[in-house]
C-alpha cells in the first residue's frame, strides 16, 4: 500500500511537470507572436518618424518635400513647418529641452527650435 502512494505521489508530479513545460512553452511563443505584431503594422508609411511631446506632435516627413511638422494635439493645428529638401532616409527626431535635433541614418543633420521650427545653426 505505501508503494502505491509513493507511486501515484510520482505520477502526480510528473503530470504537473509536463503541465508546466507546456505552459511556459505556450508563454514563450504568445510573447514572440506578440512582438512580431508590435512591430510596424503593415499600412504603417516608412517614410515618417514622429514625436508627441508636452501636446505637440512633431513629424518628419521623406521624399523631395521632406519636413517636419509640428501639430497641436487637443486641436491639430498645425503650428509651424521646417522643410528639410529632398530626403530618402528616414529621418529620426530627438528633442532636447527647446531644440528638436534631426537625424539622418544616426547623425545628427539638423537642429531646429522647438518652438518656431526655425534653423538653429
Amino acid at each position: 500500500m505505501a508503494q502505491e502512494a509513493t507511486s501515484g505521489k510520482r505520477v502526480v508530479g510528473v503530470l504537473l511537470g509536463i503541465v508546466l513545460f507546456v505552459a511556459l512553452i505556450a508563454w514563450i511563443a504568445a510573447m514572440q507572436l506578440e512582438k512580431r505584431r508590435a512591430g510596424t503594422p503593415a499600412d504603417a508609411p516608412d517614410d515618417k518618424a514622429a514625436v508627441l511631446s508636452e501636446g505637440i506632435l512633431y513629424e518628419a516627413q521623406t521624399g523631395d518635400a521632406a519636413a517636419v511638422v509640428a501639430k497641436d494635439v487637443a486641436s491639430g493645428k498645425e503650428l509651424w513647418r521646417a522643410e528639410l529638401g529632398s530626403i530618402a532616409t528616414k529621418p529620426i527626431l530627438v528633442i532636447r529641452e527647446q531644440v528638436i535635433e534631426v537625424q539622418i541614418a544616426g547623425t545628427p543633420w539638423m537642429t531646429l527650435d522647438r518652438n518656431t521650427g526655425e534653423p538653429i545653426e
